[in-house]
C-alpha cells in the first residue's frame, strides 16, 4: 500500500477516537473528527483548526482546564490521561482524554498530539451497575453493601461523636399479612421518609433487610441523637397505613473515641432496639 498523505489520513481517521494534533502555541492543527457539538452557533464553516480550547470549548471552566494542561505539558514534554465529564444541553457525555507531547527532531517540543474516546455508555452502565449493587431498590436506601463498605474504613476524629442508632419498624408482618405485601412496601417506603426528613446533613441510613434499618450519625453528640429519636418516634405515632398506627422501634449507642469500636457499637445499638421492641409487644 503506498502511505501517501490520503492513505495515512485515512488511517487516522479510522482510529476509534477523535485524534487531534496542537502546535507549541496550544492551537488545534488537525483533528480527525470535528466534534459538531462545539458548533452552538450552527455555523457551516465553523472550524476549530488554528484556535485552542479558550476559543472553542461551551464550557468555559473546561476550557481553561485544558489550555493550562496543554501549557504544563508543552513545558514538561510528559503525558496526560484521564476521564472528563462534559455537558451540551442536559445531556452528560464522558470522555477519556490522553495527551502527549511530541518531540522534534532536534529534541524540543513542536506540540501536543492526542486521542479524544467517547466512553459515555460504558460510564453510564458502570453508574447503573454501581448504584445498583450499593442501593435498596425499594427504598431508594444505601443497602448492607454499602454498610460494609463503609464499616471498612477507619473512624475520622471530624465524625466523633459518632451516633448510631438501629430502627426495626414494628407492624410490618401485620400489614403484610392483612392487607399484602403492597401495603408492607407502602409502610416501608413511608417510614423511610418519615426518618430521612428528619435527618441532619451528613447522616446516612441504610436498609439492612426487612423491616430492619442503621443510620449513622457522624458528629452527633448523645443528646442530640436522644432528641431525634424521639422526633422520629412522634412521627410514626402520628402516621397509618390502613388503619393501621405505625410504630418504630429504636435503639442508640453514640461513639466518642475513635478507638471504640464500630461493630460492637453497631451490636449494642441493636440490642437496645431488640429490647425496646419487646416492650412494644408486652404492651399489646
Amino acid at each position: 500500500m503506498d502511505m501517501n498523505a490520503d492513505n495515512l489520513k485515512a488511517i487516522i481517521n479510522a482510529i476509534p477516537g477523535n485524534v487531534f494534533f496542537k502546535d507549541d502555541q496550544c492551537r488545534y492543527l488537525y483533528v480527525s473528527h470535528l466534534c459538531s457539538m462545539l458548533n452552538t452557533a450552527g455555523r457551516g464553516d465553523f472550524t476549530i483548526i488554528g484556535k485552542t480550547d479558550l476559543e472553542v470549548q461551551v464550557q468555559k471552566e473546561l476550557g481553561e482546564q485544558y489550555y493550562k494542561e496543554d501549557c504544563e505539558l508543552l513545558k514538561s514534554g510528559g503525558e496526560l490521561e484521564y476521564v472528563s465529564q462534559m455537558q451540551f444541553g442536559e445531556n452528560l457525555y464522558y470522555y477519556k482524554i490522553q495527551k502527549r507531547a511530541v518531540h522534534g527532531s532536534g529534541g524540543s517540543v513542536i506540540g501536543i498530539v492526542g486521542v479524544v474516546t467517547d466512553i459515555t455508555q460504558e460510564t453510564v452502565l458502570r453508574q447503573k451497575l454501581e448504584y445498583l449493587s450499593s442501593t435498596d431498590t425499594l427504598t431508594g436506601l444505601k443497602n448492607r453493601a454499602s454498610l460494609a463498605l463503609w464499616l471498612s474504613q477507619p473512624i475520622t476524629s471530624e465524625s466523633i461523636p459518632l451516633s448510631i442508632i438501629s430502627a426495626d419498624f414494628d407492624n410490618l408482618k401485620l400489614l403484610n399479612d392483612n392487607y399484602g405485601h403492597a401495603a408492607g412496601d407502602t409502610y416501608l417506603k413511608t417510614g423511610t421518609k418519615l426518618i430521612s426528613d428528619l435527618l441532619p446533613n451528613g447522616a446516612c441510613m441504610y436498609r439492612m433487610g426487612g423491616d430492619e434499618f442503621l443510620i449513622t450519625l457522624p458528629a452527633c453528640k448523645e443528646k442530640d441523637c436522644s432528641v431525634l429519636i424521639e422526633k422520629i418516634s412522634e412521627s410514626f405515632k402520628s402516621s397509618s397505613i390502613e388503619s393501621v398506627p405505625l410504630s418504630i422501634s429504636l435503639g442508640m449507642v453514640t461513639l466518642n473515641s475513635v478507638d471504640q469500636n464500630l461493630t460492637e457499637a453497631i451490636h449494642e445499638a441493636d440490642a437496645r432496639m431488640y429490647e425496646q421492641k419487646r416492650i412494644h409487644h408486652s404492651r399489646k
